[in-house]
């Protein structure tokens, strides 16, 4: 095992430990600031499932594509783990945090991302019946936590029916945009 998805599993150990220190605050605190803390210990155990134990994501990623030119065209599994370490975990946890502080709709839009992966990670395992690296933490952390996000946010009236849509809207994009970007990629480059 590569040394590199130790930090996703480092970054969960760290918010999942702030998480339970300030629970006895999160009732008093505004929702979405403890759902980033959540959002990110589910984050770092589901990257530390696609690299590290079991991993298996980067070529289960360049077989998804169906294309015969992917392996030598996608970014080596060091460059993906990298990825997801170094810029996607601290993005989505920037954006998470100061969407939670400025507009409770667009920290949700967040874990509706996260959200949308998980439920990608599920349909693909059930319509295959093969495991998908990532469809434990996928379907057991980012899927319960969104409903727990979504109920909270529309109980607290942080919002309503369409801003709560267009977060769902948002954040299924953007989980779906990784995909779509990397096919459309390479099936332009030859």
């Amino acid at each position: 095992m590569r040394i590199v998805p130790f930090g996703n599993l480092v970054i969960a150990i760290a918010f999942g430990t702030l998480a339970w220190r300030r629970r006895s605050r999160f009732s008093s605190e505004p929702f979405m600031h403890w759902f980033v803390y959540l959002l990110l210990l589910a984050l770092g155990l589901h990257q530390f499932e696609e690299y590290g134990w079991p991993g298996g994501f980067h070529s289960f990623f360049v077989q998804l594509t169906g294309l015969a030119k992917a392996p030598d065209r996608m970014p080596s599994r060091l460059q993906l783990e990298l990825l997801n370490l170094v810029g996607l975990l601290p993005a989505i946890g920037i954006a998470g945090w100061l969407g939670a502080r400025r507009a409770a709709w667009l920290g949700l839009a967040v874990v509706s991302a996260t959200a949308g992966n998980g439920f990608f990670h599920f349909v693909y395992t059930v319509t295959t019946f093969s495991y998908c690296p990532g469809v434990v933490t996928g379907t057991l952390l980012f899927l319960p936590l969104w409903v727990l996000a979504s109920h909270d946010a529309v109980r607290r009236g942080s919002v309503g029916r369409w801003p709560l849509l267009g977060s769902f809207a948002l954040g299924t994009a953007v989980s779906v945009a990784p995909f779509l970007h990397a096919r459309l990629l390479l099936s332009l480059a030859g």
